[in-house]
């Protein structure tokens, strides 16, 4: 977490200064090398922390990936979403493949509950038929 903090700091004044060497007739290769790597160095570890965030949703949620809807109308069949390996959070819901919102009701569904509901067309049809996770 240091790393990024340090970025931070310094990347303002980095930045600048590239831009001012860059209108320079002859850039410091140097320094533009060393930004170059330190922003390499923060896209692989914003990567990694993404696939970390990703496996704890992953572990909270059903290995199908089948999730049922969210506020459907009353008297309409709720039916059951696929959320995908990178599933998408809008506040306590997940976006289904179709775009519906899910509420994972049923936590990892050990039960297998997500059964009875019917499952999204558009969802199976965007490969929602694969398992999430083997």
């Amino acid at each position: 977490m240091t790393w990024i903090r340090d970025l931070q700091a310094t990347l303002a004044l980095d930045l600048a200064f590239l831009t001012r060497a860059l209108d320079e007739r002859y850039p410091r290769p140097d320094a533009v090398r060393d930004l170059g790597e330190r922003l390499l160095d923060l896209g692989r570890a914003l990567i990694r922390r993404a696939d970390h965030l990703n496996e704890i949703v992953l572990a909270s949620l059903p290995a199908h990936g089948w999730l049922p809807q969210a506020g459907a109308p009353d008297n309409a069949a709720r039916l059951a979403h696929q959320v995908g390996r990178r599933p998408l959070r809008c506040g306590p819901v997940y976006l289904g493949l179709c775009g519906a919102a899910c509420y994972p009701v049923f936590g990892q569904d050990p039960h297998n509950h997500t059964k009875r509901y019917a499952r999204c067309t558009e969802c199976q049809s965007k490969g929602g038929a694969a398992m999430l996770r083997e």
